[in-house]
Order: structure tokens, then sequence, then C-alpha cells
């Protein structure tokens, strides 16, 4: 946005654009073109003069004292006014006064005599002056029509949807910024991150779900942040339709993400891996959860070594039987165990031998859980840097029992 400065620049040029004619009746004010024949009377144009000095000297209030002495002459004709409203709005805008400065730039722009050319630059400065003064209902009705004029400032769309968004105006605020977004997709701009997340609060607050969630992707995707996967994350089984089966990879991206909260997320992505014969990846999580000095204290300190000890003993059990187990796998008649057993390596991050095993056994077939096994191969690709390849495997996936949901997030980690 541009700084109060620029705002009052741009007035103070424009507000002394039209000086003070000379002193004698029917002298020719420089005035603009439409105006050019108008005149300002002596009796107006000396004090006028006398003001515009008082101004430049920042002597303010005995410049509007005697803008206010003009005010009282009898008979001003429309141009003396506008001069005069001219002048007050220099001196409104130098003494920083951005209430008054709104009020007379707008109504020297409502007078009809401002000259094309000068009008979106004033149009802009009216609109600026109402934000600083926080009167929003005015910043809103100015910068809507600087826009309907033409006008392109991100300034102004920026103080549009500000002040839309301070008075709670979440239609207004999701209508500006539907449209600024795709302004900056068109032209390959960035939006930026406050504007995107005015527009996931409102969308939320118009209870537009489907927008909220599409902006906070947006947001994971270009500001990665903990908070927008915590976000994202936790509403995945709260939808409808979640199966409890996808639980473990909740946690799984979680972790992926570093945004496993506390000790009981620890030790329940432990648990249910243990549960799934996935000892390997337990003992990683629990090793994970020590290292972090959340695991191994407090109320549940002896829920967390049950778990480690019963994570060491299988992981070690099934390191020695592995080779075997894969053999077999190879020649059996489904590929449920080749998935299985890459499931296993995935947990151990051996992501090569992982997507092997999956794609044998989803090719194989006879899996009762296909969209799993393709979840997880897709997870798989993805940690291992063939994000390609996992974006199209992960997009496979349409159901609506949170492996859809879980597969569009893991196309945004990195």
């Amino acid at each position: 946005m541009k700084s109060r400065s620029h705002l009052l620049s741009t007035l103070l040029a424009l507000a002394f654009a039209t000086s003070v004619p000379a002193l004698h009746a029917q002298t020719p004010a420089p005035a603009p073109a439409a105006a050019a024949t108008e005149t300002v009377r002596a009796i107006v144009g000396k004090p006028l003069q006398e003001a515009q000095v008082m101004i430049q000297a920042k002597q303010y209030d005995e410049a509007f004292a005697k803008l206010d002495s003009i005010d009282a002459l009898p008979d001003r004709t429309p141009f003396e006014i506008y001069s005069i409203d001219r002048t007050r709005g220099a001196a409104a805008a130098a003494s920083g006064n951005a209430e008054l400065t709104g009020t007379v730039f707008a109504r020297i722009l409502d007078s009809g005599r401002v000259p094309a050319d000068e009008q979106l630059k004033l149009i802009e400065g009216v609109t600026g002056s109402f934000y600083n003064a926080k009167d929003y209902p005015k910043t809103i009705v100015w910068a809507q029509r600087y826009q309907k004029q033409g006008g392109t400032s991100a300034s102004v769309a920026a103080m549009l949807v500000q002040s839309q968004y301070l008075i709670n105006d979440h239609a207004g605020v999701v209508a500006s910024l539907k449209a600024s977004v795709q302004a900056d997709d068109q032209a390959g701009r960035t939006t930026p991150e406050i504007q995107l997340q005015m527009l996931a609060d409102s969308a939320r607050k118009t209870s537009d779900d489907a927008l909220y969630v599409a902006t906070l992707e947006r947001l994971l995707q270009t500001y990665p942040k903990p908070a927008y996967w915590t976000d994202l994350i936790n509403r995945v089984p709260r939808q409808a339709g979640f199966s409890d089966r996808y639980t473990l990879d909740v946690l799984r991206l979680q972790r992926a993400t570093g945004t496993l909260a506390n000790a009981l997320d620890y030790a329940d992505l432990a648990e249910l891996a243990l549960q799934a014969n996935l000892p390997a990846e337990a003992l990683a999580v629990l090793d994970e959860g020590y290292a972090a000095n959340l695991l191994g204290t407090g109320s549940q300190s002896a829920r967390h070594t049950r778990l480690r000890t019963q994570a060491r003993s299988q992981s070690a059990a099934d390191q020695k039987v592995l080779a075997s187990s894969e053999a077999a796998a190879q020649k059996a008649s489904t590929g449920i165990a080749l998935v299985n057993i890459g499931t296993n390596y995935l947990g151990q991050k051996d992501y090569p031998r992982a997507i092997a095993l999956l794609d044998q056994g989803i090719a194989k077939g006879g899996l009762k859980r296909p969209d799993e096994a393709t979840l997880h191969l897709g997870i798989a690709l993805q940690q291992s840097g063939n994000k390609a390849r996992a974006a199209t495997v992960l997009k496979t996936l349409q159901a609506r029992d949170g492996s859809a949901e879980l597969a569009r997030l893991w196309t945004y980690v990195h």
C-alpha cells in the first residue's frame, strides 16, 4: 500500500495545481481547461494567496482561519468556492487532518470541475485519506469509484478489501479478493499472504467451505507454515464419510509436516503402526518422540516405555524374516503381501524398495484396499522426490473416505 507521505504529496500537488489569480478583478486563473474562462475576484484571490503562503509556512491554524473568513464573503461564485476548496484541501492534507482532507477533496471531485487527467489520482488520494482516518465505509465507496473509472492501483485494491474486512463485510471481501487473486494469476503475480488470509477467514465466515479449503491450500503452497498444515490436516477426519482406517495416515502426514502436536500424537501414531504390523515405523516414531523430550515423562511414561519395548522386539524379529517374507510374497496369488511389505519399507523410509514392492503388489491385484495401497505408493513417490509421478498417482484417488483429501495434501509436502 502506498504510504501516507505519497498520498499527501499527490493531494498537495493537485491542490496547488490551480493557483490563485492576481489581485485585480477579472484576472483569469490558470484553472482546469473546462473552467479556463472563469475568474476569481480580488476580494477572494488576495486572502487565498495569503492562505497558500501560510500553508507553505506550516501555519495551518492561521490558514484555516483565513479560509473561514473567505467563506463569510457574500456572493461567492461556484468557481471561487472550488478554488477555496482546493486550498482548504491542501491545508487539510498538509496538517494531517485525514478526515477533512477526504471530505474536502471528495467535494472538489463532485463539483464536476476536476479535469479528467487529474481525477483518478485525486480519487486515489481521497480513498487513502478516508482510510487513514479509519472511515472504512467511505474508503469502500471511493475505492469502488476509483476502480469503476478504470483505476488499477494495487494500493487502492488493498485499501478496499482491508476496509471491507474491518467492517465485517465478508461477502464483499470474498468478491473483491476472488477477482484480485484471479487477476494475480493471470498476471503471474503472487497474491500477498495477508490477502489470502483475509479471503480464507471471510470464506469461513460466509460458510463457503470449498473456497476456505482452496484458499488454505493456496496459502500452504505459497507460504508453507505449520498453522496451515494443522488446520487442513485436522479437517480430514472431521469430514463426513471419513474411514477410521486412515487415522494412521493422518498422523503420518502430521509427522511428515512437523505438526505432531504432543506426546499423545506420537504415542498414538506408534500404537497404530504396531497394530498395523509396522514395528519399524513405530520404533522410528517413538525414537523421535524421545529425542524431542516429549516421551518418557509424565503420567503416560509407562505407556511410552511399553510401546518402545514392544516396537524394538517386533522390529528386530521382522528384520530377521523380511527377506524370506518378500520371497514368499512374490509367489503369492495376490499382491496383498507385497503391499504390506512395501508399506513396511515406507515406514523405514526405504523409498526405492517401498515403491518397487507397492508397484508390484498393485499390479498383481487381489487387494482388499486398493485405494490405501495407491495412497502409500503416492506417499513413497512424493517422499523419494519423484513428485511428478506422485501427483499422477495421487490424483487417481477420488473416494470420499479420507483417501482423496490425504492424497491432495501429500502433493504439497516438500
